[in-house]
């Protein structure tokens, strides 16, 4: 493995622009190349990991819509950031000589923005560096730009398929062989994001996502700068999302008012309702038989509903309906969401996006249980209750012997429900009996509301989490009446706003 490092003399500014989200920053360069598989790559501070082998070929594959391109099984590059500083990294990709696909057929995303390779910008490669003698002629493409914070470890996901206008004469028998680098560059710069025309902060200290945040022990001065936006990644990218009594994430849309939850990976604005959109509502009413499929936002599916397959409910306005593909039979919650939806949202539908919502049934070996099916623990008892790791990647609804379950799972919506992840990373205590979120936590509610996240099924009762009213999670039988929040995600391509956030002046979108 060779890396190379260049001094860079006064400050580089280097920008990204990822819909509603754009970066700024500057300092040393290094650029690490694979050269085999699984290679490591390291220098004084840096770290950088190649999980999917030396090289990646797309050959033999059929044009795809971006939708479907967005779910296809990503290349991934693990960085880790051991420098006291925040690194700043471009993602490059150089194509292999022998390649014979051309560039206009090829669409790349690492995140937000998916582009036509040959719409990237390009940049100059040092082709002595391993491995790249026999990839272009000195020019490469930048398909990804982002930054790492302190000590931080982070996957970059790198999707890269046939477009779908390409021709059968453009692109039959045609190969596509590319490697992937990784150039960095260390910043004294503070990482900033902006969003609907604000710039945030970006946090880099690490959040404790035991205790809620704020809580009754929080400092004045410990409330007031530790909260805001924080980073982190889903299965589409990075993503931003906003942590304990934050002032300035206020959205008016749909003649509601709203509270700006996340930047998503794929560059759409996540939104949870302000308020209430019923005070009382079943998740799932009269649960018969079989209790764990109860848990599900859908059970009885056609499919799993997995990362590369997930299961899809567009609205159709013409007939005033939504239909699930592929179909299953709807959750009590999803009936109420998707008839809320007709009735207040249906207007605003063009600028409503269809993303990725986690109803996770993943298998979680509780340790004192042996047997994986009755009771049944879910990924995010795990990840909240026991080990209190939130994260924002959706888990495929993966049995204990490996097979995948025909209910819950990963989902694309209109409208659905925030997750445990997202509520503990919100500031929500995960810990049973420890300090919980004060009334200031901008996701507090006068009454506890539903979550998508399962707890656990036996035979005889399913169990869902609901976000408490004092600021912690709590777990109840799917039939229990509790409050519903929805929660939706806003296109940003064509979005204009005014306002500056706050709850005197919120985002107005237009």
């Amino acid at each position: 493995m060779k890396n190379n490092k260049k001094m860079i003399i006064g400050i580089l500014v280097t920008s990204l622009l990822i819909s509603a989200a754009s970066f700024s920053y500057a300092l040393w360069e290094r650029y690490f190349t694979q050269s085999g598989e699984n290679t490591i790559s390291t220098t004084k501070c840096f770290n950088v990991t190649y999980t999917g082998g030396s090289d990646v070929k797309l050959t033999n594959v059929a044009p795809v819509t971006d939708e479907d391109g967005r779910n296809t099984t990503p290349y991934e590059v693990t960085i880790k950031n051991n420098c006291d500083t925040t690194v700043t990294y471009n993602v490059i990709l150089n194509k292999n000589k022998s390649s014979d696909l051309d560039d206009t057929h090829v669409k790349v995303t690492t995140g937000a923005n998916i582009q036509l390779l040959s719409n990237t910008e390009k940049v100059t490669t040092n082709t002595s560096l391993n491995g790249l003698s026999n990839y272009t002629d000195g020019t490469s493409n930048i398909i990804g730009t982002g930054y790492s914070l302190p000590n931080e470890t982070k996957k970059i996901k790198v999707k890269i398929w046939l477009d779908n206008d390409t021709t059968p004469t453009e692109g039959q028998n045609k190969t596509f062989n590319y490697k992937v680098t990784v150039e960095a560059t260390e910043t004294n710069k503070e990482p900033t994001v902006t969003i609907l025309g604000k710039e945030y902060k970006v946090h880099t200290e690490k959040p404790d996502f035991v205790k809620g945040f704020p809580n009754t022990e929080t400092t004045e001065e410990d409330k007031t700068n530790q909260s805001g936006l924080y980073q982190s990644y889903d299965d589409d990218g990075d993503t931003y999302y906003f942590r304990g009594a934050v002032t300035d994430n206020y959205v008016e849309f749909a003649e509601k008012t709203w509270r700006i939850l996340r930047i998503n990976g794929d560059g759409t604005i996540r939104l949870i309702l302000d308020n209430f959109a019923i005070e009382s509502q079943v998740f799932n009413a009269s649960p018969s038989g079989d209790y764990h499929q109860y848990v599900g936002y859908t059970r009885e599916n056609d499919l799993p509903c997995t990362k590369t397959s997930p299961c899809k409910s567009t609205y159709n306005s013409l007939s005033n309906t939504f239909t699930m593909t592929p179909s299953g039979t709807p959750s009590d919650m999803k009936t109420y969401l998707e008839q809320w939806y007709i009735d207040n949202l249906k207007t605003y539908d063009s600028k409503i996006a269809i993303t990725t919502f986690c109803n996770d049934v993943s298998y979680y070996k509780k340790a004192y249980y042996s047997s994986g099916e009755d009771p049944k623990y879910y990924g995010p008892d795990g990840r909240g209750w026991t080990n209190h790791k939130p994260v924002l990647e959706c888990p495929n609804p993966k049995n204990n012997d490996g097979t995948m379950e025909y209910y819950g799972g990963v989902y694309k919506l209109k409208i659905g429900l925030i997750n445990t992840d997202e509520l503990n990373m919100g500031g929500f205590g995960s810990d049973i009996g420890n300090l919980d979120a004060t009334e200031e936590n901008f996701l507090r509610r006068s009454k506890p509301y539903w979550t998508l996240s399962p707890f656990y099924a036996s035979s005889s009762v399913g169990g869902m989490f609901q976000a408490q009213k004092d600021g912690g999670f709590s777990q109840n039988p799917v039939s229990s009446h509790y409050a519903v929040v929805p929660v939706i995600n806003l296109k940003t391509g064509t979005l204009t706003s005014s306002g500056n956030g706050t709850s005197s002046s919120p985002f107005k979108i237009n």
